[in-house]
């Protein structure tokens, strides 16, 4: 990871200031991340962000700053190569913060740092140089978030793509005024397209393929699959629940919800589920999840490792097993899944059978054992139903649990060497 060539030596950023403004700030974008209570020594020839292990990240926002935080969490952060790696978010805030680190030190601290996250966002998911443009599209849905058009919440796309050419008389500083330009489109198939420089372009209709793989919601991977098809292009969306999801490269990088922004990091999420060993399986999971979790319906999802199905089946009711069950539930689900595998499903299927109240249980080859199952739960669990499930679920293998305001998390039992149990394997978005 490097800094700005050139970038000033005389500058100091207080280590105190850096620490509170990280936990406030940083930390939120990241599920389970934490900073260290020491910092480490460091010099100028030091990069401002550099990895230090692949769980443990140091950074500081000068070059002379003569410490560096260390940044760290659980699961691996993403490497180089991954568009949606954690380096990027951290060096796009220390770029932030290098900028306004005299204006820190005075009466307006509070003002700054309350609009600090989005300047984040949008210097991390932009074209270098396109911070500030992109941040103007995320204001102006954050404004179209807080109204109504005919009684109805706004729901918006907008794509910067910075190949085409745009029309100078039509900003979006002027054009977003009129009302009819926050309902041209729809958030899902259809969009407002824009020049690097925020002129207006035009209008298109994507190819809706709710079924594709990828690492977003399904429902807007027509949008998503737009970003990769054109070098710097961003998407920006507004759904219906006022929140905004931005797209890089084919994949969500980040959403804001409830009022809180948070960074998708994709890659080493599925790494950590430990089981199934199939990475067409673990990415089907994960995908689901996504979907379950922008769909507002929750889920619990299991997996079972090799070796322990018989245990399984005697933690789901006789009746919820597809290959033995005799309620309808059973044999309608028996008869829609027709013997396929979870991850040869369609991906809305998987969707819609997660959304079944229950866990959907499958075992380490990808075989749908019971969806909609009632599990039997040991006595003292604690969570909610669902995350007792999915912990229960993990002493045999992963639990995933998606709660009803998007939240994911997932479980695992311990490995050798470690205590009898299970363990917060990652999440996400919480």
């Amino acid at each position: 990871m490097n800094t700005k060539p050139g970038a000033s030596l005389s500058k100091h950023m207080d280590e105190a200031l850096l620490r509170e403004i990280s936990r406030a700030y940083l930390l939120p974008f990241f599920s389970g991340a934490s900073i260290d209570s020491a910092s480490v020594s460091s010099t100028s020839s030091d990069s401002t962000v550099a990895f230090v292990d692949p769980q443990t990240i140091g950074f500081k926002v000068n070059r002379a700053d003569n410490y560096r935080l260390q940044f760290r969490r659980d699961q691996p952060f993403a490497q180089k190569t991954d568009p949606a790696r954690e380096t990027r978010v951290i060096e796009a805030y220390v770029s932030v913060l290098e900028r306004m680190s005299d204006e820190l030190k005075g009466p307006l601290k509070a003002d700054l740092l309350s609009t600090f996250q989005r300047r984040v966002v949008a210097e991390a998911a932009a074209e270098s140089g396109g911070g500030a443009r992109l941040l103007e599209v995320i204001d102006q849905m954050a404004r179209w978030a807080t109204r109504l058009y005919e009684g109805s919440p706004i729901a918006s796309a907008i794509g910067i793509d910075p190949e085409i050419s745009g029309t100078k008389a039509l900003p979006l500083s002027d054009i977003a005024k009129e009302d009819f330009f926050a309902v041209l489109s729809n958030g899902f198939d259809t969009m407002l397209t824009l020049s690097k420089h925020l002129n207006f372009a035009g209008h298109i209709v994507l190819d809706a393929t709710p079924s594709a793989k990828g690492y977003c919601p399904w429902r807007h991977s027509a949008i998503a699959a737009w970003t990769s098809g054109g070098k710097g292009r961003v998407a920006v969306i507004l759904n219906r629940l006022g929140e905004i999801l931005i797209f890089r490269d084919g994949q969500l990088l980040f959403a804001r919800r409830s009022g809180n922004w948070h960074f998708l990091t994709h890659w080493p999420i599925i790494r950590q589920m430990g089981v199934p060993k199939d990475e067409d399986i673990r990415e089907a999971i994960y995908e689901t999840a996504l979907d379950a979790s922008f769909a507002r319906t929750g889920a619990c999802l299991g997996v079972i490792a090799a070796g322990s199905t018989k245990l399984a089946e005697a933690m789901i009711a006789n009746t919820d097993l597809l290959s033995e069950g005799d309620s309808d539930k059973a044999k309608a689900i028996a008869r829609i899944v027709n013997g396929k595998k979870f991850h040869e499903l369609d991906r809305t299927l998987r969707q819609e059978l997660a959304a079944i109240d229950g866990a959907t249980v499958i075992d380490h080859e990808g075989s749908v054992i019971a969806v909609g199952a009632i599990l039997k739960i040991k006595g003292g669990s604690t969570g909610g139903g669902r995350t007792a499930a999915a912990k229960q679920l993990a002493t045999l293998g992963l639990g995933v649990k998606i709660s009803q305001d998007g939240g994911i998390s997932g479980y695992r039992r311990k490995t050798s060497g470690e205590p009898t149990g299970v363990r917060t394997a990652f999440k996400v978005m919480l």
